[in-house]
């Protein structure tokens, strides 16, 4: 459902700050940044199709969602259910993916298990930082559980006339300004919020979703992503603030927006 009501969400919000927002930025056309000048030309030979390059990445998202709305249609005894619940599973979801793109993209591309596997190392270096960044967001996450800020929060809110979505996206915004790491905010911010989907009967797919849009609000100095992307495009401190930073900020604002909205109907 997640991904259902992300499809929703993420519409307007590529419309927003993908069409409408850069036409107000005025003229930003700049030359390729070095860094990200191909160092080979290949020929399309070499080069999958464009429907294979967009299919591929999109496995997970597919099998997760189809199986979400094929569960709808079949009974819960059915013999066919635990088939589902196994492919369905993200984990297995990205293994096939993984398995599919080993094909798509190395063997059927006249690439031998080397430089696949090559290739598959250099993938595995530059996402490993990544997964301890998780990891530490976590341990971060089950610190503020444990310590019962969480449900401080909910008897808080209890009294409150907030709506819990936009405290999910305020706490996370807060959390986003002074770590500075998205991914940190959004499961320390969803051990916090976790008390009241139960308190306000919340619907939690859209709890997700407002959550991340809060991840997603402003980036700043604190951010390494900051600082990768301002050195990439060679811009500087304030033209990165006035591209990427509005860029994370109609996002977010737009995000929540439709998650309200969709929590009128849903």
């Amino acid at each position: 459902m997640v991904y259902i009501y992300g499809i929703i969400v993420a519409v307007p919000t590529v419309i927003c700050s993908g069409i409408l927002l850069p036409k107000l930025l005025g003229n930003l056309d700049r030359p390729i940044p070095e860094l990200l000048e191909s160092q080979k030309v290949f020929s399309d030979d070499e080069m999958p199709s464009f429907a294979i390059s967009l299919l591929v990445p999109l496995i997970p998202a597919i099998i997760i969602t189809g199986v979400t709305v094929l569960k709808l249609f079949i009974a819960k005894n059915s013999v066919v259910l635990p088939f589902l619940n196994f492919i369905g599973n993200a984990q297995i979801s990205m293994l096939i993916a993984v398995l599919v793109s080993l094909f798509a993209f190395g063997v059927n591309r006249g690439r031998s298990m080397s430089d696949v596997m090559k290739s598959y190392t250099v993938a595995i270096e530059k996402v490993a930082m990544v997964v301890f960044i998780i990891g530490a967001g976590g341990a971060f996450k089950q610190i503020i559980m444990d310590t019962g800020v969480g449900d401080y929060i909910a008897d808080m809110m209890r009294h409150s006339s907030i709506s819990s979505l936009i405290m999910a996206w305020f706490i996370t915004v807060l959390l986003r300004l002074a770590t500075g790491a998205g991914t940190v905010s959004a499961i320390t911010a969803a051990g916090i919020v976790d008390p009241m989907i139960t308190t306000f009967n919340v619907n939690p797919a859209l709890m997700v979703l407002a959550t991340a849009s809060g991840s997603n609000t402003l980036t700043h100095v604190n951010d390494a992503a900051f600082w990768l992307f301002k050195e990439y495009f060679g811009l500087s401190i304030k033209d990165t603030f006035k591209t990427l930073g509005l860029l994370e900020l109609t996002n977010s604002v737009v995000g929540l927006l439709i998650v309200l909205l969709l929590s009128l109907v849903v």
